[in-house]
């Protein structure tokens, strides 16, 4: 699942301007030569291990699998902490030193790390071309493809089947329309249900719906204005999509005003499997099962579609996250093949089968284990499905973070919170 960079260690120069000069002996382009004879040793970094009860085995897995394929190269993945991951991989990017291969959202967030990443869509094998989904909204606005793409997320809202019955609502109606939303968290209010689960003090709560929204109300055509830049902050869907939140909260849907800040993000998750809401977002497969299983009577629902909306019907989707090279590699091909063995169909099996990541391939086989997982498949396989959450700098990222509390609290007005976010969005161009 999807969280923001916390953005508060970036570096104005990791932005724009020339690349450094990287030490002697590191590369100056990639290739897709033959892997050189000898011993190549790849230090991977990524938080993505770390994620799932099983990440762990499933990456050795796949690391194995690369092996045996390529005898003459080893791979050591570190598993980092999320919280400092994207500090660490500042700081080796300023030493220019450090792994050879880091896990790395694609967009304006790449782009904020470009000085330290090679471009890869000269390297990407020929198979994966035409196979890869999620490619165009993960380009950087120099145009650069700076991550090969792989798993995939959807954000969907889970339901417990059983609070729904107590309060009288039928959730397939209830969750339906958008004005059916807001009154069915009216209706779970009034039974003394809290609707749905809702932690702001981290502001990672806040940026999903903002992802999830402003999805919902781009075409394909603004989705690729906004990766490119040709539209900021300002534009009336950001504050469309900031007044439709608060919108929902003050219908109820996340409970007492009281407790705003008092909660994070991933408390959101431990309110519902306690059986303290009656929905929470998910982002990922994994999420819902674990949700599940504490919960026995959870279903998969899309947030539904808010008014005006160019798609009868969407989720807010897209790869799970992406690999990067690093500039300064000692053995670029060996890198070169590694993430494409990552990006290809042996690897995303693995990790679809061990931890349930759905592959980010065009007509990859399912691999649903439950009818829950096979309902959240359903929901990925929508053809709209799109987001534009890598196209959020860092800097803006961050503000959305520090002004979540304030917003919806009420001390904070959307249009002040929309000025405070193009602020950002203006001093990181």
């Amino acid at each position: 699942m999807k969280n923001s960079l916390l953005a508060a260690g970036f570096l104005a120069a990791f932005a724009g301007g020339s690349n450094p000069s990287f030490a002697a002996g590191t590369v100056d382009a990639l290739t897709t030569a033959p892997i050189p004879a000898g011993e190549a040793k790849l230090t991977v970094w990524s938080f993505l291990p770390g994620n799932y009860d099983a990440g762990a085995d499933a990456y050795a897995k796949v690391i194995a699998g690369f092996e045996a394929a390529h005898p003459g190269v080893k791979v050591e993945i570190v598993d980092m902490p999320y919280g400092t991951y994207f500090d660490q991989v500042r700081n080796a990017t300023v030493a220019q030193t450090g792994p050879d291969i880091v896990t790395m959202y694609g967009a304006a967030q790449a782009y904020s790390y470009k000085n330290g990443l090679f471009p890869l869509q000269d390297v990407i094998a020929p198979d994966l071309r035409d196979t890869l989904k999620f490619v165009p909204e993960n380009h950087s606005p120099d145009g650069n493809l700076y991550i090969l793409p792989t798993g995939t997320y959807g954000y969907v809202l889970l339901a417990n089947r059983d609070l729904f019955a107590k309060a009288g609502v039928d959730p397939v109606a209830g969750l339906a329309t958008w004005p059916a939303l807001l009154e069915t968290c009216k209706t779970l209010s009034a039974a003394g249900i809290q609707p749905i689960s809702a932690g702001w003090k981290d502001g990672y709560y806040l940026e999903t719906y903002l992802y999830m929204i402003s999805s919902q109300l781009m075409d394909a055509a603004t989705l690729d204005k906004w990766v490119l830049r040709q539209i900021d902050m300002t534009d009336p869907i950001f504050l469309t999509a900031t007044n439709r939140i608060l919108e929902m909260n003050a219908a109820g849907c996340f409970g007492d005003d009281a407790a705003l800040g008092r909660n994070m993000y991933d408390d959101t998750v431990n309110q519902y499997k306690s059986g303290q809401s009656a929905m929470m977002v998910s982002g990922g497969i994994g999420t819902a099962n674990g949700a599940a299983a504490e919960q026995p009577g959870t279903a998969v629902f899309p947030l539904p579609m808010v008014p005006d909306a160019p798609n009868p019907q969407m989720v807010d989707a897209g790869a799970e996250a992406g690999w990067a090279i690093t500039r300064w590699t000692q053995h670029p091909e060996a890198a070169v093949a590694f993430v494409n063995y990552l990006a290809g169909p042996e690897a995303q099996s693995i990790l679809a089968d061990m931890i349930s990541v759905p592959a980010n391939l065009k007509g990859a086989t399912p691999h649903a284990k439950s009818p829950l997982e096979q309902s959240y498949i359903d929901l990925l396989a929508i053809p709209e499905n799109h987001t534009g959450f890598a196209a959020f700098s860092l800097p803006v990222l961050s503000v959305i973070e520090q002004n979540a509390v304030p917003l919806m609290g009420g001390t904070m007005t959307a249009e002040d919170f929309i000025a405070a976010a193009q602020g950002a969005y203006l001093r990181s161009r």
